[in-house]
C-alpha cells in the first residue's frame, strides 16, 4: 500500500533497528537457555568450573541491558508512526477536491483519520514488526535448539502445532465476532457521547440528555457484556494452549526417561524451548483477529486519502501579478444532489471596486464565491480572473492575491499583535489605527496588555463580534487583491456593523471587494449589488436605484426590516 510505503520509507532506519535489536534480544533470551543447559550437565557431571557461570551471567545482563535499550526505537516507531499517518490527512487536506471534502463531514472526517492512524500504527507495529522481531525469530530458534539437543523431538513440535492451529481457528472465530460487535457498538457510543458534549445549549433546552444518556448506557452494557465474553474466550484459547503445550512437555519428559538418552540440562532446555516454540502461534492468532479488524479500519482511512484531488491547485500557468478583474460567463453549476444551483449566470466585478451579492438562503450565494475562490469547477462557462481562466492558471499561486473572511472567524490562541499581523513588523500605531477603524478601540483600551494580551485558545475571551472584527482589521495588513467577506460581520450589532463596513469599502478601494451580506443596510455605499434568486441575477445596481426599482430588492429589504 503507497501509504504504509511512505510512512515506513520515512522511518526506515529506526524500524530497521528496531526489528533488529528484538532479533538480537530473542536470540540471547533463547542461547542463554541452551547455556543454562551446559551449567547444569556440567554440575550433574561434577566438571563444572567457573567460567560458564561468568559466561551465562554475561548473557544475562547483555540481554537486560539490550532490553532497556530496546524501549527507545520501540516507543520512537509507537509514537512517530501515529502522528506519521496524521500528517499524512493533513497532508491530503491540502489537495483535496472540496466536494470530496463536503461528503465527508469535519466530524466524521476527524473520527476516520484517528482511527485510521491508529489501526495502521498497530497494523505495522503490533502484527508485521511483532512477527519480523518476535515471533518468527523466537520460532525458528527455538527449533533450532531443540534441534541441536536431539533432532526427533521436533516431531513432536511440529505434531502440536497442527493442534494448536485446529483449535485456534475454531476459538478465534468467536473472538473476532465479539471484538467486531464492540467497534460498532464504541462508534454508537462516540456518536452520542460527542453531540452530547457538542450540543449543550440544544439539547438542555429540549430536554434531550435523559434520552442520550439512556442509549449511553445501553451501549456501554453491550460493550461491557462484549468484553467480559472476550476475555472469557481469550482465556479459554490460552488455557487449551497451556493444556496442549502441558501435555507435549509431558511427552517429551516421558520420551526421554524411556529411552534415557537425555541428560538433566537436555531435558530442562528442552521443556522450556517447548514453551518458548509455541508461545509464537498463540500471540499470532491473537494478532491475526485484531489485524483484520484493523484493515477494515485502515481501509477506510485509505478510502479519504485515495479520493480525488484538485489538480489545479499545483498545475496551471502561475501567476505573478493581479489586477483584481473578475468575470463569471455562462456559468452552470450542479451539486450531486441537487440540480440547478448556478443557472448560466455572468456577471462582471471590476478591479478595485466594491460588489455585493444578495438573496435568500440557499439562493446561490455562496456558491458563486466557492466558484470565485476555485474551490467548486462549473459545469458550464469559464470563470476568468484578468481576462485569464481561472481553469488554466494555478490555484496556490492565485490564492497569494486572495483574502477570504467567513462569518466563523478564527482567532487561534495567541496575543493580539499575533492575531492582527502574525509575523509581520508593524508599528504599534499603525496595528491601533486599524483596531480604531474595525471598531475595537473599546475592547482594546480594556485590555491590560494592549497589543500583548492573550486571547485564549479560539479567542474564548472576545464575543463573537469581536473576534469577527479582528478577522477583518487582518485585512488592512494583507497584499490581497481581491477580499471576499463571507457574512463575516453577522456578529455585530447594527451600528458597529455599518461603521465596519463603511470604513473597509472606504480604506479598501483599491482592492476588488466581494461581500454577501445578510443586512442589506450595510452595504449602501458598494459599486454594485447583484440580486440572486434561484442561482440567477434577478436584479443589480446601486443600492438606492435597487430600492426604487420596487421589484425583488425592495422586497428582500421590506421583509428584513420588517422581521
Amino acid at each position: 500500500m503507497k501509504l504504509f510505503k511512505e510512512v515506513i520509507k520515512n522511518n526506515f532506519k529506526i524500524i530497521t533497528f528496531y526489528v533488529v535489536l528484538g532479533i538480537i534480544i530473542n536470540f540471547l533470551d533463547l542461547y542463554g537457555i541452551t547455556y543454562y543447559q551446559k551449567i547444569l550437565d556440567a554440575y550433574q557431571f561434577k566438571t563444572l568450573t567457573l567460567t560458564p557461570l561468568i559466561i551465562y551471567g554475561i548473557l544475562l545482563m547483555i540481554s537486560t541491558i539490550l532490553g532497556y535499550i530496546d524501549n527507545y526505537p520501540e516507543q520512537h516507531v509507537k509514537n512517530r508512526l501515529y502522528f506519521d499517518f496524521k500528517l499524512q490527512a493533513l497532508r491530503k487536506m491540502k489537495t483535496i477536491d472540496y466536494q470530496e471534502y463536503q461528503k465527508l463531514g469535519t466530524g466524521k472526517l476527524v473520527q476516520r483519520v484517528e482511527d485510521g492512524a491508529t489501526a495502521s500504527r498497530d497494523v505495522i507495529i503490533d502484527f508485521w514488526l511483532k512477527i519480523l522481531r518476535y515471533l518468527l525469530p523466537t520460532m525458528l530458534f527455538s527449533l533450532l535448539f531443540i534441534y541441536n539437543v536431539r533432532k526427533d523431538l521436533v516431531l513432536f513440535v511440529f505434531l502440536g502445532y497442527i493442534i494448536v492451529i485446529i483449535v485456534s481457528n475454531l476459538i478465534l472465530n468467536k473472538l473476532y465476532d465479539l471484538k467486531e460487535s464492540i467497534l460498532v457498538n464504541q462508534e454508537l457510543l462516540n456518536k452520542h457521547l460527542v453531540r452530547g458534549f457538542m450540543e449543550l445549549v440544544v439539547f438542555r433546552t429540549n430536554k434531550k440528555y435523559d434520552t442520550e444518556i439512556k442509549i449511553t448506557k445501553d451501549r456501554i452494557k453491550n460493550i461491557v457484556d462484549a468484553k467480559v465474553k472476550i476475555k472469557l474466550v481469550h482465556e479459554m484459547f490460552f488455557s487449551i494452549f497451556a493444556l496442549i503445550v502441558n501435555l507435549l512437555k509431558v511427552a517429551v519428559l516421558g520420551y526421554a526417561v524411556l529411552k534415557s538418552s537425555l541428560s538433566v540440562g537436555a531435558i530442562v532446555t528442552v521443556i522450556v524451548l517447548l514453551g518458548k516454540a509455541y508461545e509464537p502461534i498463540a500471540i499470532f492468532n491473537v494478532e491475526y483477529v485484531s489485524y483484520k479488524l484493523n484493515k477494515v479500519t485502515v481501509k477506510r482511512y485509505i478510502s479519504f486519502l485515495d479520493s480525488k484531488d484538485d489538480s489545479s491547485l499545483e498545475t496551471g500557468k502561475q501567476i505573478n501579478d493581479l489586477k483584481g478583474k473578475l468575470e463569471l460567463k455562462n456559468i452552470s453549476f450542479d451539486y450531486n444532489d441537487k440540480k440547478d444551483v448556478i443557472k448560466d449566470l455572468s456577471l462582471q466585478i471590476k478591479e478595485n471596486s466594491s460588489v455585493a451579492f444578495v438573496g435568500e438562503s440557499g439562493s446561490g450565494k455562496s456558491t458563486i464565491i466557492k466558484l470565485i475562490i476555485g474551490l467548486v469547477k462549473p459545469q458550464k462557462g469559464e470563470v476568468l480572473v484578468d481576462d485569464k481562466k481561472l481553469s488554466d492558471l494555478n490555484l496556490n499561486s492565485y490564492y497569494d492575491y486572495v483574502s477570504y473572511v467567513s462569518q466563523e472567524a478564527p482567532v487561534f490562541d495567541g496575543t493580539l499583535r499575533e492575531n492582527l499581523v502574525f509575523d509581520k513588523d508593524i508599528k504599534d500605531k499603525e496595528i491601533e489605527k486599524v483596531i480604531n477603524l474595525v471598531c475595537l478601540d473599546k475592547f482594546y483600551q480594556k485590555l491590560e496588555d494592549k497589543l500583548d494580551t492573550e486571547l485564549g485558545e479560539k479567542g474564548i475571551k472576545m464575543s463573537g463580534g469581536e473576534r469577527q472584527r479582528v478577522a477583518l482589521a487582518r485585512l488592512f495588513f494583507d497584499d490581497s487583491k481581491i477580499i471576499i467577506l463571507d457574512e463575516a460581520t453577522s456578529a455585530m450589532d447594527n451600528i458597529t456593523e455599518k461603521t465596519v463596513m463603511k470604513n473597509l469599502i472606504e480604506n479598501l478601494n483599491e482592492k476588488a471587494l466581494i461581500i454577501i451580506a445578510h443586512r442589506l443596510e450595510t452595504i449602501k455605499d458598494v459599486d454594485n449589488i447583484f440580486v440572486i434568486q434561484n442561482g440567477e441575477i434577478k436584479e443589480q445596481g446601486k443600492y438606492q436605484e435597487l430600492l426604487n426599482k420596487n421589484g425583488y430588492f425592495a422586497k428582500l429589504y421590506k421583509t428584513k426590516n420588517t422581521m
